[in-house]
């Protein structure tokens, strides 16, 4: 199946490591050029140059998604680069745990800053080249803490963000759908990931995965399969979706 990627240019956001990293090798494997920005300047370059050695061209710009200065400057690099701007994976996000009641308010600050503003920020930067083109595909990395009010890893603050995510995609797909852009989001359960693994002892990966009717994690290629077909001219219709992939935990 052609899914009409080559030569478009994506941009992901945590593209150095995990779901970012995924989507990003992903996308390159159907021809994309990859733009990766990340505040993590050498896992960015490492990740770049790895993709363009083995498949499509990529560069890497180091960024904090919360640094609405920052973004604008990497994303205005890109395209002077490469002339345009076809797809955004806003994939940079943190976990917090534990619960809410008793975080301190610097915890949801920074959470928010990441994993709320930061997509609006990014978003923002890439609009007026969409539009300019008349042509977008935005995926959110949403989660299904946003239906639950968080779970078992990620709290209630982290579900909060993400709900924030669902609200963004679904609004920005009604605002931008006059210019032919696309938004969406997939919502995972708990990624086997760097970011989780910390949190995920024995007892708590039990726990999960009894609620879990597939019985296994989500693994970041799950995410980048579904964000690929989100990218590509086969989903030229879907806009505003906030689709699970989470292995039936919804239905729990």
């Amino acid at each position: 199946m052609d899914l009409n990627l080559r030569e478009r240019v994506a941009v992901i956001t945590g593209g150095a490591t995990g779901i970012g990293e995924a989507i990003a090798r992903a996308l390159s494997a159907e021809g994309s050029t990859i733009c990766i920005l990340d505040r993590n300047a050498e896992a960015a370059h490492k990740t770049a140059s790895a993709i363009a050695e083995s498949s499509a061209p990529a560069r890497a710009g180091a960024a904090d998604v919360a640094d609405v200065a920052a973004v604008k400057r990497v994303i205005a690099e890109f395209v002077a680069s490469f002339k345009r701007i076809d797809i955004l994976v806003n994939a940079a996000g943190l976990l917090s745990t534990g619960p809410a009641a008793d975080l301190p308010a610097a915890e949801w600050q920074k959470l928010s800053a990441v994993n709320l503003t930061g997509v609006l920020y990014c978003t923002q930067a890439a609009i007026p080249f969409m539009r300019q083109q008349r042509y977008g595909r935005i995926i959110n990395i949403a989660s299904v803490a946003a239906m639950r009010g968080g779970g078992t890893v990620g709290n209630a603050l982290y579900g909060a963000t993400k709900a924030g995510v669902v609200a963004l995609t679904m609004g920005f797909a009604r605002e931008l759908g006059p210019h032919a852009i696309t938004v969406n989001a997939i919502a995972p359960a708990i990624a086997d990931t760097a970011m989780t693994r910390a949190v995920l002892t024995d007892e708590v990966r039990s726990k999960v995965l009894e609620r879990i009717p597939l019985r296994r994690l989500t693994t970041p290629a799950d995410i980048a399969d579904l964000a690929v077909f989100l990218a590509s001219a086969r989903a030229s219709f879907i806009s505003g979706a906030v689709i699970p992939v989470d292995g039936g935990i919804l239905t729990t």
